[in-house]
């Protein structure tokens, strides 16, 4: 029987571009550590994977079309069931992780068995690849549980946990808006106790670009965030929360290219 991979990397794809999709899967191919597997869970649409992955005929990547639309929040758990590592790296069909990204998470999830959920800080890169800032992220517990109420301050595109206490916590739930479903897990795990850490480099390239939910759909991921802030925290939130909170409510009657200038100039530094 084949032993399993050190880590699973779980990658949702839907109408994946011709460019970013390439770049995304080869940053897994050209990883230091290459004890992994590419779990890429696909929803159909009219430029399917598959034209691209024959390019990348490597047994370590496993993909799985499903019949119909799905949601991302299916795509990911179904990416989680499939997954065979007790370890789990989320990627996004447009990013880049770099090198020793894996090989860096993996050393430290082993030496911190109590840390169950560890996130990265973020380059911020344009269309053409070119590095917009850093979004950088509290990196040890306590802070970033209390930055929690404030914002999600780990980045799903970054993260690397252990498969089974995510599951045990009911996986990925939330779907009513966009992109903020790894929030309302990490709240979930955190009200239970469970360890957080970021490790405090940039070790993924996070894509902002037209195409991208990262910048069509912010005017849902904002009601998404405070409708998880609701949820979680209620009556809980200190005043730094409550003012953030009131400026979110204001970002929501401005244009979303305004509202995601905003986001670069105040949460992208260099």
């Amino acid at each position: 029987m084949k032993p399993k991979p050190i880590v699973s990397v779980v990658m949702p794809v839907l109408n994946p571009h011709p460019v970013y999709f390439r770049q995304a899967v080869e940053s897994i191919l050209n990883q230091t550590l290459q004890d992994w597997e590419l779990v890429i869970v696909e929803d159909p649409s009219p430029h399917p994977a598959a034209e691209i992955l024959k390019d990348y005929p490597d047994p370590r990547i496993r993909h799985f079309v499903n019949p119909q639309r799905t949601s991302l929040v299916k795509q990911l758990n179904r990416g989680l069931h499939e997954a065979k590592a007790d370890l789990i790296a989320r990627q996004d069909a447009d990013d880049i992780s770099e090198p020793e990204r894996l090989e860096k998470q993996v050393k430290f999830m082993e030496s911190h068995p109590e840390v169950a959920v560890l996130g990265t800080w973020l380059r911020v890169i344009d269309e053409e690849g070119r590095t917009l800032g850093f979004r950088r992220y509290p990196c040890d517990h306590d802070n970033i549980v209390r930055t929690m109420k404030v914002y999600n301050s780990v980045g799903h595109p970054s993260v690397m946990f252990r498969r089974e206490v995510a599951l045990k916590h009911g996986g990925y739930q939330y779907d009513k808006f966009p992109a903020v479903e790894d929030y309302d897990l990490w709240c979930r795990m955190a009200k239970n106790g469970i360890k957080f850490a970021n490790l405090p480099e940039p070790l993924v390239r996070y894509r902002v670009h037209r195409g991208g939910m990262k910048s069509s759909k912010l005017k849902g991921i904002l009601k998404g965030t405070m409708e998880i802030k609701r949820i979680h925290f209620g009556e809980e939130l200190d005043i730094r929360a409550k003012l953030r909170l009131m400026g979110e409510r204001l970002l929501l009657l401005l244009p979303p290219k305004f509202v995601l200038w905003l986001f670069l100039k105040t949460s992208v530094k260099p």
